[in-house]
């Protein structure tokens, strides 16, 4: 309820009280039985609220019979969500994205919505507002929606094409490929900055970034990767976000890499982590090679700091703790991200002329070098390279790349 709150006050509405009702079944009709309904009436005649946000789903008649009886406009949690996204979508590509979720939920919704205002009227506006329909009109508008809904699709695969053909460009240049992943407000954003500079929208707020953003890390011994921000996580993520979003997730299933973001400072941290577990698992990403980053140990004192990295630990062996925001920890992060990224690396043994020191550049740039010795015909050096990329070194090799892998 306390997340229902804050997403609440994203979307900008002012929160003025929750309530609970532990019932032993749903009500078929309302959601919540009829004395809640009740309750919540006299609470609107004097005017204490306007609008009601309900922190589960609601079928089409629970909904449409809670605004008849109230007299009042009622979200759920994925309206809700929808309406944030919808707020904060600012390319091209998550406008498309967002208007497909919110249309598939609309549709059969379309006689809920002609009903409540047929039967309560006026004009309304803002946060959930929803336009009314001539009954005659419904059957026209399913019509139009559907037909919207196809477009729409059309233009996200266009985008999904795009981003396939992006991502064919990266492979080409050979570099890994890292995406962060974690709970929404997690510190994302502010890590891919601190990173990379990217530069892009960082906000102590849910779902400040919507759009992927790709830029090149450098980690400490010169080799490359590219890190990709991905938009966060949260319970109970709406189905037809996950399916709108689809060519925005992607780039969580083809990185070689998932970056995981915990906000070590939250009560929920343990719970949020959970959620991004089973995101993961839906997406068919949970056996990625992973880092853990325990974010935002700055804000703890040291005693709840201590404790709260030895309970994570406990559930992902090495995990690094960081503050993004103070900029520590990062060493040992990148120091993890270029172990865990080497991807299915071979050994190299290769013999560079003297003047040709671009080949030992290229080689720390997309793999390693360990050790180097200088001989009378050039540089000796012993490292490694992605197996994919190794072909281009054998020019210099002195030895039969191995078919084996090798554990760097």
């Amino acid at each position: 309820m306390s997340e229902l709150a804050d997403l609440a006050r994203t979307a900008g509405l002012e929160v003025i009280g929750s309530d609970v009702q532990r019932r032993s079944d749903v009500d078929p009709a309302h959601f919540i039985g009829m004395g809640k309904v009740a309750a919540l009436r006299d609470m609107k005649l004097e005017g204490e609220f306007d609008l009601v946000v309900c922190n589960e789903d609601l079928s089409p008649r629970q909904q449409r019979n809670l605004e008849l009886e109230l007299k009042a406009r009622v979200l759920d949690r994925t309206e809700m969500i929808l309406e944030i996204f919808a707020q904060h979508a600012r390319t091209h590509e998550g406008r498309l994205q967002v208007e497909a979720a919110r249309l598939h939920h609309l549709l059969p919704r379309l006689i809920g919505a002609y009903a409540y205002d047929r039967q309560v009227g006026g004009r309304r506006g803002g946060v959930g507002a929803r336009g009314g329909f001539g009954e005659q009109q419904i059957e026209v508008e399913r019509r139009r929606i559907r037909k919207r809904i196809r477009d729409l699709d059309r233009e996200i695969e266009q985008v999904r094409t795009q981003r396939h053909q992006q991502r064919t460009g990266r492979r080409r240049a050979e570099l890994e490929t890292a995406a962060i992943v974690g709970y929404t407000n997690a510190g994302k954003s502010t890590l891919l900055n601190v990173l990379t500079g990217a530069g892009v929208r960082a906000e102590q707020r849910l779902f400040a970034t919507l759009d992927p953003t790709t830029r090149k890390l450098e980690l400490p011994a010169g080799r490359e990767v590219l890190l990709t921000d991905t938009v966060g996580f949260i319970q109970k993520l709406p189905t037809d976000l996950v399916a709108a979003f689809r060519a925005t997730l992607e780039e969580v299933t083809e990185a070689d890499l998932i970056v995981q973001v915990l906000d070590l400072s939250s009560a929920s941290v343990e719970d949020q982590a959970r959620t991004v577990e089973a995101v993961l698992a839906d997406l068919g990403a949970a056996e990625k090679p992973r880092v853990v980053a325990l974010n935002k140990v700055d804000m703890l004192g040291p005693a709840s700091r201590r404790r709260a990295i030895g309970v994570l630990s406990e559930r992902y062996p090495g995990a690094v703790a960081i503050s993004a925001t103070s900029r520590t920890g990062l060493g040992d992060l990148l120091s993890a991200i270029d172990k865990a990224s080497r991807g299915d690396a071979i050994p190299v043994e290769i013999l560079v002329p003297y003047g040709s020191e671009g080949v030992l550049a290229e080689l720390r740039k997309i793999g390693g070098v360990d050790r180097t010795e200088y001989v009378a015909d050039g540089t000796l050096a012993w490292g490694w390279a992605p197996r994919a990329a190794a072909g281009r070194f054998r020019t210099y090799s002195l030895l039969e790349l191995r078919a084996e892998p090798h554990e760097c």
